[in-house]
């Protein structure tokens, strides 16, 4: 459990490849919108972001951490996971190729940081991150992320 979220399958997805960086923000984003953790307004404010600051979601090689204000529209606190076979470009530089995406829903600022806290710890395990690239199931995202 990360900052009281429990992860379940729902909120996992593996795609062979999308069409943008904006379908892929959309579609990782998916589970989020559709069990009421955020709303569209959250969706398109990740984009938006993204259009005005640059790639900043891409926190390190192949990983972008999606999120937006809280008051964009985040309801609850949550996060999905999407796991790209094909990478997807945020820029032309090659550090901005992203496969792995987590969509963040941060209800407040402490959250925020306590979301990012635990997924960065995870992410930055050697052996997990190599786990996640090499997951090929929901189950096995799950035993990474639990």
């Amino acid at each position: 459990m990360i900052a009281g979220f429990e992860l379940t399958r729902e909120f996992i997805q593996f795609e062979n490849e999308v069409e943008s960086w904006e379908d892929a923000i959309v579609k990782s984003s998916k589970p989020l919108l559709e069990k009421g953790y955020i709303e569209q307004t959250y969706v398109d404010a990740m984009i938006d972001s993204v259009k005005e600051y640059g790639p900043y979601i891409v926190i390190a090689p192949n990983i972008a951490m999606p999120h937006a204000r809280p008051e964009a529209g985040s309801k609850k606190v949550g996060f999905s996971i999407m796991k790209l076979e094909k990478p997807v470009a945020f820029s032309e530089e090659e550090d901005h190729k992203v496969q792995l995406l987590i969509a963040l829903s941060c209800a407040d600022a402490s959250t925020h940081i306590e979301i990012l806290q635990a997924l960065v710890t995870i992410l930055s395990d050697e052996e997990k991150n190599k786990m996640v690239f090499e997951a090929k199931t929901v189950e096995e995202m799950l035993n990474i992320f639990a």
